[in-house]
């Protein structure tokens, strides 16, 4: 192949290297009002009264809006399709309160500087109520009013007979608040016209229809007046899948009928955004004295927050990724959601892959300890093959590839060695400790089989024989441009950089759910890869006019149109095109669906090693590998790089991060507290793509990255931590504070 499988610089890094690039806080537009959000300062309870008048004096302030003089209508801002069945819970501004950060009003005003001048004018008084901050506070009900059940949700499910083994292993792991600490923050432009009861929508979103759908029932307005463009996106990794900026910026542009952008700011975002749920396990397996996995036994209790937003659809995905890496015969599954209030809870890279993970390595290690097992043995012992079924979907996992990846991943990280290093290492150091661990899990491609997948694509030739694709896209700053490029190019057979591809407008593009559920390169790619096949159809049927020859006999190569029967035949897409638009009057274009039917197995195999201080609580990653099966890789580079990426948010997540709430109810809101992990933390971080075991519907047999690429690399960083210390600390993050209380403990018991 030409394209496919080569690397191919990012379609705007030039943009992006050069600060030329425009991002939706970028945008002005003539008479534009900017709006400072007013958030509730207490954590639970009923807006009093609201006093504007000093705000409303002050030069330049175009209007205060709070919850006594706005719509109450209420959405839910995880609805991304009019089928959903959500509860909606949320107002634009709140008169009944939740968490410290909830909405209460917003000052517009002509600049950012007003806006935020005439906020601090703003008088609020609030009735407070009992609040709950921790999981036991809400389920004593302090979170809710009186008569209400704090578990929102709760449901069980099992797969499978219950048959015994002769080991049972018990672990917990409980995880925390994580923030999303993109480097773009949130932000959205709202411009109305007044004349045509038009809106226009401009933000970093992950689903432009999505978005369309949700506000044209919260405004009540037909869906055709409204348009949402997605603008370049710095990051999202979840966070930018759910409407909270919209509906604000919306309401009020309509309310002011001129423009209005809202943009967070870094401490609104960690306050006011949301969060990847905060979540306590425990996980009962049992298992042959061989190691082999006999059954399961998971009870997973969640923190919605203040709101349930998209909590209950996040814990019966859960479900589904126990069965998408290793053999399990037999699972229970038991379930509860409780709210608090606290910010609330959201989308979050991998969509609950990376705890299931963390919950089944953590056990599986163990497992190993009890059995007497190598911890790469007892997965070997366990993981899919390929032709396996996922036992919760009846899917085929097709060449799913992760033994060879545990296998590969052993050889090349030099497991063996390491572990016989380590030991000696550890008998004559009294301070430090080494470890090494493995982490492997699994994720899918695509919605399907929860409901039937599909994307268009719709590509028309130019005169000079350059082709303009329209495709929903919405590119998170990864690449997405680039690799659609490339899937058409190859079919084509035309450089990339010949075509020109538009990401998500609802004005232009055809109807997309959106990117998540890593159904990007799968579903859209394949569209692309369908309608680059049925232009190159049309492009033939052209020349069949025009030439009287036979359409089978044509064939394209190099962007041209060659002919079987006649050596000498050879036309430019330049030429074909252009004749065919002045002689038959003809545009070359082409439609193309694509519904997909599977959803093969995609996993990963991570293995770390680490250091240890014992004095400080500190831990320093020596060295790390990540083997991945992710089918044929349309752009290597830009694989390696989300794998890259993703290892680093991983470890942040594993040793670092955590939202904390204190006991008032209030958020950090600084990165200074909220301590990311950093690339000059890391080492060179080893990737090893196996790519022979190419998906059966992927575009040129490739499957995905984005979120797999994020899910074992925290059971392989906490399990080489638990293995240096010979501990089994199943709470993350493992920082330093985490440590040293464990080895203190550890210590006093001896």
């Amino acid at each position: 192949m030409k394209f496919v499988g080569k690397n191919q610089p990012i379609h705007d890094a030039k943009n992006k290297a050069s600060g030329s690039l425009r991002y939706a806080a970028d945008v002005m537009l003539p008479d534009m009002a900017h709006i400072c959000l007013i958030y509730s300062s207490i954590p639970h309870g009923y807006v009093k009264s609201v006093s504007v008048d000093k705000a409303l004096a002050m030069d330049g302030v175009f209007g205060v809006f709070h919850c006594f003089n706005t719509s109450n209508r209420k959405y839910n801002r995880y609805r991304s399709q009019f089928s959903q069945e959500l509860p909606e819970e949320e107002c634009a501004f709140h008169r009944y309160v939740r968490f410290v950060g909830d909405r209460v009003a917003a000052v517009a005003a002509r600049n950012l500087e007003t806006a935020r001048k005439a906020a601090a004018f703003v008088r609020i008084e609030y009735e407070e109520l009992p609040y709950a901050v921790t999981f036991e506070e809400a389920l004593e009900g302090k979170s809710v009013l009186p008569g209400e059940n704090p578990v929102r949700d709760e449901f069980t499910t099992s797969l499978g007979e219950r048959c015994g083994g002769q080991i049972t292993v018990e672990t917990e792991v409980e995880f925390p608040r994580l923030h999303h600490a993109t480097m773009e923050t949130h932000a959205c432009i709202a411009d109305y016209d007044p004349y045509q009861d038009r809106l226009t929508i401009y933000s970093p979103n992950q689903s432009v229809f999505g978005i369309r759908t949700m506000l044209a029932d919260y405004l009540e307005m037909p869906y055709h007046h409204i348009r949402v463009v997605k603008a370049p996106m710095g990051g999202s990794f979840g966070g930018k899948q759910e409407w909270f900026t919209e509906p604000v910026a919306a309401l009020i542009a309509r309310e002011l009928k001129r423009p209005v952008k809202l943009c967070f700011s870094r401490s609104e975002a960690m306050v006011s955004s949301y969060v990847r749920a905060p979540m306590k396990s425990r996980m009962t397996t049992c298992f042959d004295c061989d190691g082999t996995l006999r059954s399961l036994d998971l009870d997973v209790i969640a923190d919605a927050g203040a709101y349930i937003g998209n909590t209950k659809d996040y814990m019966r995905t859960l479900y589904g990724k126990l069965f998408r890496c290793y053999r399990v015969p037999c699972a229970h599954y038991r379930a509860r959601i409780i709210s608090s209030n606290t910010p609330v809870s959201g989308a979050y890279r991998s969509w609950s892959a990376a705890e299931e993970a963390m919950m089944m390595e953590h056990n599986l290690n163990a497992a190993a300890l009890r059995l007497g097992m190598d911890p790469i043995e007892l997965r070997l012992k366990n993981v899919l093959h390929p032709g396996d079924v996922d036992a919760k979907s009846g899917l085929p996992l097709e060449e799913i590839r992760i033994r060879e990846a545990i296998l590969r991943g052993r050889e090349l990280f030099g497991w063996n060695d390491k572990k016989a290093a380590d030991e000696q290492f550890n008998a004559s150091s009294e301070r430090w400790r080494r470890g090494i661990g493995v982490g492997c899990g699994g994720h899918g491609n695509t919605y399907f089989p929860r409901h039937n997948d599909f994307a268009c694509a719709r590509l028309a030739m130019n005169e000079d024989g350059s082709v303009c694709a329209s495709m929903t896209l919405h590119d998170h700053g990864c690449g997405t441009i680039t690799a659609m490029q490339a899937i058409i190019a190859e079919t084509l057979d035309i450089m990339p950089g010949l075509i020109e591809i538009c990401e998500g407008d609802t004005n232009a593009t055809p109807f997309d759910y959106g990117c998540y559920a890593s159904r990007t390169t799968f579903v859209n790619g394949r569209a692309a890869q369908e309608a680059a096949k049925l232009l190159l159809q049309e492009l033939y049927s052209a020349a069949e006019l025009l030439w009287h020859m036979p359409k089978e006999s044509f064939y394209a190569k190099d962007g041209c149109v060659f002919n079987r029967a006649d050596e000498s035949f050879c036309h430019t897409y330049r030429e074909v095109s252009q004749r065919s638009l002045t002689e038959l009057r003809k545009i070359i274009q082409a439609t193309a669906s694509f519904t997909e039917t599977s959803n093969p197995g995609v996993t990963g195999a991570h293995f770390a090693h680490v250091e240890v201080d014992t004095y400080t609580g500190y831990v320093k990653i020596l060295d790390y590998l990540a083997v991945h099966d992710i089918g044929q890789p349309i752009n290597p580079v830009m694989c390696v790089a989300q794998i890259q990426g993703a290892v680093q948010m991983g470890c942040g997540a594993a040793l670092r991060e955590k939202l904390t709430i204190d006991a008032q109810g209030r958020p950090i809101d600084s990165l200074s507290k909220y301590h990311v992990f950093l690339a000059p933390d890391l080492p060179d971080i080893q990737v090893e793509l196996i790519t022979d075991g190419g998906s059966k519907e992927g575009p040129y047999g490739a499957k995905s990255i984005g979120e797999i690429s994020f899910v074992p690399v925290a059971p392989a960083v906490c399990g080489a931590v638990n293995q240096a210390l010979g501990s089994e600390i199943g709470q993350m993050p493992l920082d330093p504070d985490r440590i040293l209380s464990y080895l203190s403990k550890e210590r006093n018991e001896l």
